[in-house]
């Protein structure tokens, strides 16, 4: 018996949900892909899901597919079920993931509330209350919420058939079980809830009359389906979003309402079911009341890893362990585990960019394009020479090692990261990502040279096939009076401090108690004990003082306020432009979500035309109107303007060497397409 095998024991062990038996305790949670056309399964979606099932996961539940088509279906390429000559796609898929040993959920939906009104029609509720706007769906996007109108009790027949005919497709398709979906924002949550459900009728008051819709749903389709096929329900155990909705209570209460109608097993989650604010294991105290109130198997999602997963099992919180988005962000993650090699795991930073427009995810390049990207060993062996150890270097060194190419990353500084190192201390999701990538270095031989800045001759002198120049972006300041201040922060000095400097080489600061203070908090990164010590003393204080001026509205000034108001710090952003458009890059969700917590939090936005001085006072700059204005203010830091670092490429070409560049030293991007462009190198090398 393996390490992995005694340690994740419960997690490896077979389950059974009703008659389905299952080769381990790990679920592959439903998420909104977008690889549909028309409604069709496509060759993109089969290669997605074979892709999870061949990385061991034991079950998969397939994203929301739609009973009714267009009401309840939402956006044009979604997943649906509402008609027969969907059947054969289905089957399709369902023989590719079956080949490896997985068995496979048909999620059945209707968006309810959530639905898109379109062509005069009105998206179906319990009452006609319209969601307000949220980081997923903001007044910015292109999607947001209509005015539902309360169903008839018509309607409510007329969709429970949608729900039996949609269950006895997908019995034909040939999915091991159905999963009636009442949780979240769609239809027929909003009939178990408290909050949403208004009415007066039979359908609307106590629990009993809330849950009859789905309790009629799930009696209907048993009787369809028959006694020996499983038949899953998803609920919240809790709704977060409003006062007065679902909680653990209730939703222990609706539970054993379902299992009385015929279901064989609970799946939890809640509203919002993915939110950045949410720690791990957040729906675990739901499962584990639900667990107590039932006796048929429970699963449960959010935020769960592999040892968390194995201890809820343990502790008898829950039967099954529902991994989402770590999933899309390695897909090989139950067997890496399995083979105790929790090291070589992908790690999730859990920005949820995969809800975004786009849909991409930002630590796999390859999400579904698992096909055009797999790797294949390079054709001939070559010396590569990667400059730069931030995430576009690094993912570059580890896929062309990868390949089979020799493989030596240099970088200027004694530790790898590049800016996810400042980044780190305001999220430690990042923090993983940099341990993942140096770890990946070490373990694929990998030759990292730390603490030594590349130029033309020391490139020269190793000779190598091919260069990736790596190198990032650097900090712009203006140049106006003040600017030297001790109280003056860019991001290079950040930096500085944290590789154990006063001030960035270039710089010329003052220097006083509080940079000081600033330099001993930041210089701890230099420690033995390294980020996780930084982190644990900048939850408690910060060296920028109360009140803060953070000069830039992007992602990185977004971040760095989030991360000083929750320390109790007064912010205000200012800037030269308007904020990013929701959809637009980097990370485009995340960053809502830390706009929505700003404003909850009263910081101050400002719009300026320019800057003018910086003196006791505070910053002093002229406003949109052409008024001139003063932020008093104990630290000011700069964290607008960035330009490529790409001093070494013209040198590099004057070699005559084959080059390279990725991430912000091609332009200023994000982590997103940093990683993207890096893999696209490795694979093309």
């Amino acid at each position: 018996m393996t390490q992995a095998a005694t340690r994740l024991r419960r997690l490896f062990e077979p389950g059974r949900i009703g008659t389905m038996q299952l080769k381990n305790r790990i679920t592959m949670a439903p998420m909104g892909t977008q690889m549909y056309a028309e409604g069709f399964v496509t060759e993109q979606l089969k290669d997605y899901y074979e892709a999870r099932a061949r990385g061991g996961v034991g079950l998969i539940t397939i994203d929301h597919l739609k009973i009714s088509y267009p009401v309840g279906a939402g956006k044009k390429n979604t997943a649906r079920i509402d008609d027969d000559k969907f059947i054969p796609g289905l089957s399709a898929l369902l023989e590719v993931v079956h080949r490896h040993g997985a068995k496979m959920i048909a999620q059945l939906g209707h968006m309810g509330p959530a639905d898109i009104a379109t062509e005069g029609r009105q998206p179906l509720a319990a009452s006609g209350l319209i969601r307000q706007a949220d980081y997923t769906h903001p007044p910015s996007s292109v999607v947001d919420y209509s005015q539902p109108r309360a169903m008839t009790h018509d309607e409510i027949a007329q969709v429970t058939g949608q729900f039996v005919q949609a269950a006895l497709r997908a019995q034909r398709a040939g999915f091991d079980a159905v999963q009636i979906h009442a949780a979240n924002r769609y239809l027929l949550a909003s009939f178990v809830s408290p909050y949403w459900n208004r009415r007066s009728d039979e359908y609307g008051g106590d629990l009993a009359n809330r849950a009859r819709f789905t309790l009629e749903v799930v009696r209907a389709v048993r009787q369809a389906v028959g006694s020996d096929y499983p038949i899953l329900c998803r609920i919240n155990g809790e709704e977060r979003d409003v006062e007065g909705g679902v909680t653990i209570e209730l939703a222990a209460q609706f539970a054993r309402l379902l299992q009385a109608a015929g279901v064989d097993g609970i799946d939890v989650s809640s509203m919002h079911p993915h939110s950045p604010e949410y720690g791990p294991g957040f729906n675990v105290a739901a499962a584990e009341a639900i667990k107590r109130a039932v006796g048929i198997p429970v699963n449960v999602a959010g935020r769960l890893d592999p040892e968390l997963g194995e201890a809820v099992l343990q502790q008898g919180r829950a039967d099954f362990i529902t991994i989402g988005r770590p999933m899309i962000a390695d897909p090989e993650l139950p067997n890496k585990a399995a083979a105790d090699r929790l090291d070589d795991v992908v790690p999730c930073v859990y920005c949820v960019n995969c809800l975004a427009v786009d849909r991409e995810c930002t630590v796999n390049p390859d999400w579904g394009k698992e096909r055009a990207h797999a790797l294949e060993p390079a054709l001939e062996r070559r010396k590569v020479l990667v400059i730069g150890g931030g995430p576009g270097g690094m993912e570059a060194a580890r896929v062309a090692a990868l390949r089979g190419h020799e493989v030596t990353l240099q970088e200027r500084e004694r530790a790898l990261g590049g800016q996810l190192r400042l980044a780190s201390l305001l999220r430690e999701e990042y923090a993983s990502l940099i341990a993942f990538h140096a770890s990946q270095m070490d373990k694929l031989g990998v030759r990292v040279v730390l603490g030594r800045e590349a130029t033309a001759d020391s490139v020269r002198a190793l000779n190598p096939d091919a260069v990736v120049v790596a190198t990032g972006a650097r900090a712009v300041v203006p140049d106006i009076p003040g600017i030297d201040r001790a109280e003056v922060y860019s991001a290079a000095d950040i930096r500085a401090m944290m590789g154990g400097q006063l001030r960035a080489d270039d710089g010329d600061k003052k220097i006083d108690a509080r940079r000081l203070a600033s330099y001993a908090g930041l210089a701890l990164l230099k420690t033995s004990f390294g980020p996780q010590m930084a982190r644990r003393v900048l939850k408690h204080w910060t060296p920028f003082g109360k009140r803060v001026v953070i000069v830039g509205r992007g992602l990185p000034g977004i971040e760095l306020a989030h991360f000083l108001v929750e320390r109790g710090a007064q912010v205000s952003l200012v800037d030269t432009r308007e904020d990013t458009p929701f959809g637009e890059r980097p990370m485009p969700v995340l960053r809502e979500y830390m706009r929505a917590e700003l404003e909850r939090h009263g910081t101050r936005k400002l719009l300026a035309t320019r800057y003018e001085r910086i003196d006791d006072r505070g910053l002093h700059f002229v406003d949109a109107n052409g008024q001139p204005q003063v932020l008093a203010t104990d630290s000011i830091i700069f964290a607008a303007d960035f330009q490529p670092n790409d001093t070494l490429a013209p040198a590099l070409r004057a070699l005559g060497c084959e080059l390279h560049l990725v991430g912000d030293c091609l332009r200023p991007c994000g982590i997103l397409d940093a990683i993207h462009e890096g893999a696209r190198v490795g694979r093309a090398l």
